[in-house]
């Protein structure tokens, strides 16, 4: 038997052929159905035109099951109790908080979700599994796959359903043995004269936006290094290279620890919102539902502006 023959198969004319083995009465099998009689005897012929042969044999008061007939029986049962499993199954999956959830983000969130968030989430649905891929290409959530992606900045694709969950900003920082050497920029200005590490692919002269209050200066910065890699960046800035813009999520233990010393400290760069995004449609998988209500409750963790440093101002001056 081929595809098509396979294709001429009506799960219809299955469940009703079995409703009839079962009841051994047309007329019965029709009322428990809830179709006409004649859709009935419909249906049984054209599944014994399938097979090519009588099924059923018929009379006014009679129905008796041939013996192709209740081979056809036997496995047109197994296969409706195979898809009536398959209908639970993913029924149930779709009403409990389980199976596998592909979540999407930049690698700069990365430490953010795999230990303030990821965790506790797992603790609560226990039936649940992460599959986290962390780049900063932004992939296609309908060919990929991907359930759940964490971006930063707008969201373009109108197809996309945005949930803003926070907000990010970069701050200017540098190593203290950068500043030992080379001092540190009083005005924004002075960028100019400073050896600055960009997040970019090209190594030409760029502009850096900073604010401060209602002030926005444009700086013409350049330097030694260049990458679209923030941890590569962060080393190299570790290292004592130069001054780079980071992201407050990649430095802020460095700043807590002294590792690295916030340049121009009054200045940062303009705020980013942080958006959860997925498909749009009407039903939601639960596990979905479940991670968006968690990142909504744990909002606070995703608050990545300079707000974060109030409590260490004093540790931050150069």
């Amino acid at each position: 038997m081929n595809v098509r023959d396979l294709e001429t198969l009506s799960i219809r004319s299955l469940s009703i052929f079995v409703t009839s083995c079962q009841t051994l009465n047309l007329t019965q099998c029709a009322e428990l159905m809830g179709l006409p009689k004649s859709t009935v005897s419909k249906e049984i012929t054209k599944l014994e035109a399938h097979f090519k042969t009588k099924l059923l044999e018929r009379s006014t008061r009679n129905v008796y099951i041939t013996e192709p007939g209740r081979i056809v029986y036997q496995h047109a049962l197994q296969m409706l109790d195979g898809l009536h499993m398959l209908q639970e199954d993913v029924r149930t999956m779709e009403e409990q908080v389980q199976g596998l959830l592909y979540i999407s983000a930049p690698p700069a969130l990365g430490s953010v979700l795999s230990e303030l968030i990821i965790p506790g989430f797992l603790k609560r649905w226990p039936k649940t599994s992460i599959r986290l891929n962390l780049s900063y290409s932004f992939e296609d959530l309908f060919a990929g796959g991907v359930d759940l992606a964490i971006r930063v900045g707008k969201v373009h694709d109108e197809r996309l359903v945005s949930r803003q969950i926070g907000a990010s900003t970069r701050l200017l920082a540098a190593s203290k043995s950068y500043v030992q050497q080379h001092g540190a920029p009083q005005i924004p200005e002075d960028l100019s004269a400073h050896n600055c590490l960009r997040f970019e692919f090209n190594h030409t002269t760029t502009k850096w936006a900073l604010v401060s209050g209602e002030n926005t200066k444009l700086i013409d910065v350049s330097g030694n290094f260049f990458c679209s890699n923030i941890p590569a960046l962060r080393q190299v800035t570790l290292q004592g290279c130069g001054i780079a813009q980071l992201p407050i999520s990649a430095v802020k233990e460095d700043v807590v620890k002294g590792d690295l010393v916030r340049i121009l400290p009054d200045w940062h760069l303009s705020e980013n919102p942080i958006f959860a995004v997925y498909r749009g449609g009407i039903n939601r998988p639960k596990k979905l539902q479940a991670m968006l209500d968690y990142l909504s409750e744990h909002k606070d963790v995703f608050a990545l502006t300079c707000n974060c440093f109030h409590n260490y101002n004093s540790d931050f001056q150069i």
